[in-house]
C-alpha cells in the first residue's frame, strides 16, 4: 500500500465530538469496492489539532500504529495512496483521533483486477486465497500474504511477518493479551501478573483507542490480574501503570455506564 500523506487546507466547521472517517476510490469513484491498481483517499474529520493513529488488521494480523499525523486547524486530516499487488486481501482499519475512535471502522477488500470475460481459478484455505486470472497485463496470480510475510500499513510502515517457531514467552503473552483485548480469546488469567498486565496493555494499544466492548474486556482482565494479591510478584503490586491505563480508558469514552465501570475497577485495583 503506497501512500502520500497530505494535510489539506480546507475550511471545515469545527465539530465532532465523535470523529469520522471516509475512504473513497478515486480511480473508480462510482465503485464501492477496490481492485489492485486503484487509488484511494482517506479523509478524517474531527476536532482541530488532534493526533491521528490507525490500527490495521490485514488477513487477521493486527498492527497498533503510532501517531501518524495531526488534524489541521479546521479539523481535517487526509492521505492518498494506491493499492498494489501485495495489498490483495481483506483489510480492517480502526482510526483514532485525539484519543477517540473515528466512525465507522473501515472494512476493505482489495480484489484482483481480473477481466470479466477472462477465465480464472480461485484456491482458498482458511483466510489464505490464491487467484489466477486474465488481466489487462496478461495472466497473473495474486495471493494473500501468509503469516510469515510482511504487510504495509496505510501510513507506509512495513510490519514484519510472524516467526512462531522462535516466539519468546513474552511475545506469546503479548499475542494472548491482544486476543483477549479484541475478544478473539475469552478474557482469562492463568496467573496474576498485577501491574505488569496493565503495562503490557498500554504497550500494545499505544496511541489507539478501544471500542466499548474492548474496554470491558480490559476491565475484566485487570480485575483478574489483581484478584489474588498473594500470587502477584512484589514488584508488580504497585498499580501505577494499570491506573494510567484505566485513566486512558476514562478519557477516551463519554459513555456514563462504562465510565462508572472503569471507576469501580480503579477502586478495586487500589484496594487489593
Amino acid at each position: 500500500m503506497r501512500i502520500l500523506l497530505i494535510f489539506a487546507v480546507a475550511v471545515i466547521p469545527a465539530v465532532a465530538q465523535i470523529p469520522s472517517v471516509q475512504v473513497s476510490n478515486t480511480t473508480r469513484p462510482s465503485s464501492p469496492d477496490f481492485k489492485i491498481g486503484d487509488r484511494f483517499e482517506i479523509v478524517i474529520i474531527g476536532a482541530a489539532n488532534q493526533p491521528v493513529s490507525v490500527r490495521t488488521t490485514m488477513q487477521g494480523r493486527m498492527d497498533w500504529g503510532p501517531i501518524i499525523g495531526w488534524t489541521d486547524p479546521s479539523g481535517r486530516w487526509s492521505t492518498t495512496g494506491q493499492f498494489e499487488k501485495d495489498d490483495f486481501g481483506d483489510w480492517r482499519e480502526v482510526w483514532t483521533v485525539g484519543g477517540k475512535l473515528a466512525n465507522p471502522a473501515v472494512h476493505i477488500s482489495v480484489r484482483a483486477p481480473c477481466l470479466k470475460e477472462g477465465q480464472g481459478m480461485v484456491l482458498s484455505a482458511g483466510t489464505h486465497m490464491i487467484v489466477t486470472c486474465e488481466t489487462a497485463e496478461g495472466r497473473r496470480t495474486f495471493a494473500t500474504p501468509s503469516d510469515t510475510e510482511p504487510f504495509r500499513t496505510p501510513d507506509g510502515r512495513l510490519i514484519p511477518g510472524l516467526t512462531r517457531s522462535n516466539m519468546t514467552a513474552e511475545q506469546h503473552h503479548q499475542e494472548t493479551m491482544q486476543a483477549m483485548i479484541t475478544g478473539d480469546l475469552k478474557p482469562v488469567s492463568s496467573r496474576q501478573h498485577g501491574d505488569e498486565a496493565g503495562a503490557l496493555v498500554m504497550k500494545i494499544i499505544g496511541d489507539n483507542a478501544l471500542s466499548e466492548d474492548e474496554m470491558r474486556n480490559v476491565l475484566f482482565v485487570m480485575r483478574a490480574e489483581f484478584a489474588n494479591p498473594n500470587r502477584i510478584l512484589e514488584a508488580a503490586k504497585n498499580p501505577s501503570e494499570t491506573l494510567r491505563l484505566l485513566q486512558h480508558l476514562t478519557d477516551s469514552t463519554s459513555q456514563e455506564e462504562l465510565r462508572q465501570q472503569i471507576a469501580e475497577t480503579i477502586s478495586y485495583v487500589q484496594n487489593q
